[in-house]
């Protein structure tokens, strides 16, 4: 079956196109944001249902940041119609454009065209192709380098906590296991010293890098690194 992702922040809207979908054939996975989109990219859906106002960010934006990478149809759903951004939107690689209130059996219809049009230029519509290394930790020289060049210093602990995230792949990393890390390296930490830790690195990459850490904490959970990084 055709696996399309929705990324819809209206959670009733989001439901209602996901199950006309689901009663059409299609396996549908729906997300609310950009960083939740970004944990399931790797299933390879062939087809993205993208709104453009979402609350992480923009949806444009995360169409020209996966268009080179992913072989997938791309629509835009959004509640804006002005003609300059339509424009802007297929120009940045979106196949097709839909203003709100969409109609399912509309949405239905224009994935089944975007479809046909990407397996006649002989795309593979389910394989994704790598995502580009956007952050490096070097677990040697103690530094973290971003997607705009710049690189900070880290501390030892700062370099355990970044390792042990960015090895668990996009995936969460427990409190518990997190601290097991630590403890693994004798370094004595605990959860309340892990979210210091985290704070200020945050603030020293935005400080010393202009970028803001992808680092997202789940409450009672535990952490996981939402961007594209490697440990070298």
């Amino acid at each position: 079956m055709t696996a399309v992702l929705i990324v819809e922040d209206d959670e009733d809207l989001r439901f209602e196109l996901s199950d006309y979908l689901t009663s059409r054939g299609y396996t549908v996975h729906g997300v609310g944001t950009l960083a939740a989109a970004d944990l399931v990219l790797h299933q390879g859906f062939a087809l993205f249902v993208l709104d453009i106002n979402l609350p992480d960010g923009s949806g444009m934006d995360f169409c020209l940041r996966v268009r080179p990478y992913v072989r997938a149809g791309i629509v835009m759903m959004t509640g804006r119609s002005e003609r300059e951004l339509r424009i802007q939107g297929l120009k940045g690689g979106a196949d097709a454009y839909l203003v709100k209130p969409v109609d399912p059996e509309e949405l239905d219809a224009t994935l089944q065209s975007v479809l046909r049009r990407t397996t006649e230029h002989r795309f593979s519509v389910v394989t994704q192709a790598p995502m580009p290394v956007q952050w490096r930790v070097d677990h040697v020289r103690l530094t973290l380098s971003g997607p705009n060049a710049k690189a900070c210093r880290l501390s030892r602990g700062e370099t355990l906590l970044l390792v042990a995230l960015v090895r668990a792949e996009g995936q969460q990393i427990s409190r518990l296991d997190l601290l097991a890390a630590f403890e693994a390296q004798g370094v004595a930490s605990s959860g309340r010293r892990v979210e210091a830790l985290i704070s200020r690195l945050r603030s020293k990459v935005m400080e010393e890098m202009n970028l803001e850490l992808p680092i997202q904490s789940i409450y009672g959970q535990g952490y996981a690194f939402l961007d594209h990084a490697r440990v070298i």
